[in-house]
């Protein structure tokens, strides 16, 4: 998907009918807290960027651990 408006799919179509399955990415700093990024696997373009958030690694749990 390319940042061009004038197509015919809009960023929020595309997260309308993204997957459900969600990426991870941890960076690890010194002196401070680890942090996760966490998006859904599958976009592109606007919606990529616009689709993410971003936390402490100590709030990050194993769903299954929960459940």
């Amino acid at each position: 998907m390319s940042l061009d408006t004038g197509g015919t799919e809009s960023a929020t179509d595309e997260r309308t009918r993204a997957p459900q399955e969600l990426s991870m990415t941890v960076v690890e700093y010194t002196g401070e807290p680890d942090r996760c990024t966490v998006a859904p696997r599958g976009l592109s373009g606007v919606a990529k960027l616009s689709t993410w958030i971003t936390v402490d690694r100590a709030v990050v749990v194993d769903l299954d651990a929960v459940r």
